[in-house]
């Protein structure tokens, strides 16, 4: 094994041996789950008074601090939200886009939250024709994070705002320790971040920082210290705003100052279905969550647990379950402030029930009817994903990302802010849902989930990775709910990804790609049904979340395996904190 693997397993099994094997009322390890090292790799944390998951140990020790401080988990939540975008700038900034879905335990309700900036107003198929604006000055929307962040504080915050501000200004202040895969990522994106303003930034005397260095951002301290005296307006209607507008103009970009002091994100009706007895909640079009409740009702008209977790029956209707969402995702998916979605038919028993009927056990259907108008080749995976559950019940699942890593690759002016390129996911194609225009949201796979059963929260999940967001998302639920695992062993559990090594196929041969924990003999029925398989040592997506008991409040953390991540459990004083599995 890897040793950067090794050593989150290590650091667990030192820290915490009790809880290796700890159980979840009415939760067990299925018979037909296989023992991996992966499952293995952490385990299962606990808490009482509050857990945080995120990507980044720093980020979710900055969330963690804010609950010890008194806050709550929307407190919490933005903390951690603003470290990571300090600690890990190749996945997300407060320059970039993200959504959250929550659960309010004081108005016992879930909301949703849409912070996923539109496109300039300059954003003209005529004004970008023939130029590259998939990277660079031409490439960012509107910088919405900050504002979310600001919405849900003001909405349900319990601190001040400089409170949840300061673990953030701290990080970029005073500096954290460059690790090998940090200083690694910089120095392979060289190329991509080839502008004056931004190799200020990561190339301080024309070198990548190495590891073992602290690494400052003074920039952008100065920016979140203005942020935090001053609220999250200064930095869309303030003298940071016209700066930034003056940046992109003087660079021959779109984006303006009239961009960012007219943007207000939106609260929305959280989509839901009922998936035997569980209401899972994500949030509606631009976000792909409708994608991920598609499949849910599909799966829902059969006996999962019959088929076997992982069996060829099982990971076959899984492979075409993803085949039809994705094919129905990339037809009618888009900004539905620019065209009507059809979310009450896609998620209607009835649809559900005619592509349902589109599937045969035994082999790959030969075609997807309604395929995908346009083409999008899938980028690493650049989003990072969070969850929050405090002690008295709320809950929140936050998805941000920058659309590539390190997004546009631009630092606006003297911010520090690394800007998104979500610029490249609005299509100059004729007839595509999600085309071009002003003020248009581009479409998003980010999907954060909510799930309550009779009334009570019980599960908050997600996951950065592209167009496997909501793919990955339907089998972690699946192994929650079907089979019982628990949290830690249900984002453990090896997947099966539909799409290429470069983009998603939906024509014949279906293309999947499946984990190598999963038995060779499995691969080889599915490559006799039809299927191009091919074998990856681990899925890129790294799914987190919290269980949460709605009898006694008690809470389950699981961070995928996977990737670097983190999830701290509060059990009392602040003495008994513990933080293991990164």
């Amino acid at each position: 094994m890897p040793l950067r693997r090794f050593l989150p397993s290590l650091f667990a099994v030192l820290l915490m041996p009790s809880v290796m094997h700890a159980a979840v009322p009415g939760r067990t390890m299925p018979d037909d789950t296989p023992s991996t090292e992966a499952t293995l790799a952490r385990p299962l944390v606990t808490g009482r008074h509050g857990v945080v998951t995120s990507l980044h140990p720093l980020a979710s020790m900055a969330g963690m601090k804010i609950l010890l401080q008194g806050g709550n988990a929307f407190d919490a939540a933005v903390a951690t939200a603003m470290a990571v975008a300090v600690v890990d700038p190749k996945n997300s900034t407060i320059g970039g886009q993200g959504f959250a879905t929550m659960y309010v335990a004081k108005e016992k309700r879930v909301r949703a939250l849409n912070f996923f900036g539109p496109s300039p107003k300059l954003a003209t198929i005529e004004a970008v024709q023939g130029k590259n604006y998939e990277h660079g000055y031409l490439s960012p929307v509107v910088p919405s994070c900050l504002a979310g962040y600001a919405a849900m504080h003001r909405a349900y915050g319990r601190l001040r705002w400089r409170e949840v501000v300061q673990p953030a200004l701290e990080l970029a202040e005073q500096g954290f320790a460059v690790t090998e895969d940090f200083a690694g990522v910089i120095e392979l994106m060289r190329g991509e971040m080839d502008f004056p303003s931004t190799q200020a930034v990561f190339f301080p005397g024309g070198r990548a920082p190495r590891t073992g260095e602290l690494f400052r951002q003074p920039d952008l301290a100065e920016t979140l210290r203005t942020v935090g005296e001053k609220g999250a307006s200064a930095f869309y209607s303030g003298d940071i705003a016209r700066r930034i507008g003056a940046f992109f103009e003087r660079n021959g970009g779109l984006l303006r100052y009239e961009d960012l002091a007219g943007y207000e994100p939106q609260w929305v009706e959280p989509l839901s279905v009922n998936y035997r007895g569980y209401q899972v909640f994500t949030t509606p079009p631009n976000s792909s969550g409708v994608a991920l409740l598609f499949q849910l009702n599909i799966l829902q008209g059969y006996d999962l647990k019959a088929l076997g977790h992982n069996s060829p029956d099982y990971l076959n209707l899984i492979a075409e379950v993803q085949r039809l969402g994705i094919a129905d995702r990339n037809r009618y998916v888009a900004d539905p402030e620019a065209i009507a979605v059809p979310v009450a038919r896609l998620l209607s028993e009835e649809y559900a029930a005619s592509r349902r009927a589109l599937i045969k056990l035994g082999r790959a259907m030969p075609g997807v009817p309604d395929p995908k108008l346009a083409d999008e080749k899938p980028a690493r995976s650049n989003t990072t994903h969070l969850t929050v559950v405090d002690g008295e019940g709320n809950m929140v699942s936050l998805t941000q990302t920058l659309g590539a890593w390190f997004g546009s690759g631009v630092v606006a002016a003297d911010t520090g802010v690394v800007f998104s390129n979500q610029m490249r996911h609005l299509h100059t194609i004729a007839g595509s849902p999600s085309q071009l225009g002003p003020g248009r949201r581009p479409r998003s796979n980010q999907s954060p989930v909510i799930v309550l059963k009779d009334g009570e929260p019980v599960l908050a999940l997600g996951t950065p990775g592209t167009e496997g967001i909501w793919q990955r998302l339907v089998q972690v639920l699946v192994n929650v709910i079907d089979f019982k695992m628990d949290m830690q062993q249900a984002v453990a559990a090896p997947r099966l990804l539909h799409g290429g090594p470069t983009r998603v196929v939906l024509d014949p041969p279906p293309h999947v790609k499946m984990e190598d924990r999963i038995p060779p003999a499995t691969a080889a029925a599915l490559r006799a049904r039809g299927y191009r398989v091919d074998l990856i040592p681990d899925d890129e997506g790294s799914v987190n979340g919290v269980q949460r008991d709605p009898v006694t409040g008690l809470l389950y953390g699981g961070a995928d395996p996977r990737r670097w991540g983190h999830e701290p459990g509060w059990w009392g004083p602040a003495n008994s904190v513990y933080a293991v599995g990164w």
